[in-house]
């Protein structure tokens, strides 16, 4: 981080905001899309569909607001590090990690063609995310080496903790072994 800069607080808090209102909308609204629009994600992404549709099917609506709920308390634990005591790169991590995330949804609605639900949320808060990138890369509070490795890393530590809560998400069949 360049020089002790700071970052303002409403930009570290407005990262657990954003990811509430997000995964709010992802809660709420995806797993009722999923059962409305499940034949023509078969037809159009037949491998993709019959892989992910018995997945998401498993998980019950308790616990997808439970895998939820832990990503949001990772991220307010990160932000409280960053906004007490100017651990900012964690914070960095995460946030690039969750625009990342947001140009994801972005082009699964493109390629659906169609109203997701998560993009009504993704579309503000990626210009939000926008803006907050702006302003740090104007207040030089990071490196280019550190807007990447730490894009990286975050990308891989949100990949790998969705996988871990996808993995528990699913109780595992009785007689075998879990996934």
């Amino acid at each position: 981080m360049a020089g002790g800069a700071l970052l303002p607080g409403w930009l570290l808090w407005s990262l657990p905001a954003m990811f509430l209102l997000h995964d709010a909308e992802e809660v709420l609204f995806l797993p009722p899309w999923l059962r409305r629009n499940r034949e023509l994600l078969a037809r159009r992404f037949p491998q993709l569909a019959r892989r992910m549709l018995p997945h998401f099917d498993g998980i019950s609506p308790l616990r997808f607001a439970a895998m939820a709920a832990e990503e949001l308390v990772l991220l307010v634990a990160v932000t409280a590090c960053a906004a007490l005591a100017g651990c900012y790169y964690p914070w960095l991590a995460l946030f690039l990690a969750f625009g990342m995330h947001l140009l994801i949804h972005l082009g699964q609605w493109a390629v659906v063609g169609r109203y997701v639900p998560v993009i009504t949320t993704s579309l503000p808060c990626l210009a939000c995310c926008g803006w907050g990138l702006c302003i740090m890369i104007n207040s030089r509070a990071f490196s280019l080496r550190e807007f990447v490795l730490c894009g990286m890393a975050g990308c891989v530590a949100a990949a790998v903790n969705l996988w871990l809560v996808h993995r528990l998400a699913v109780p595992p069949v009785s007689g075998r072994e879990p996934r």
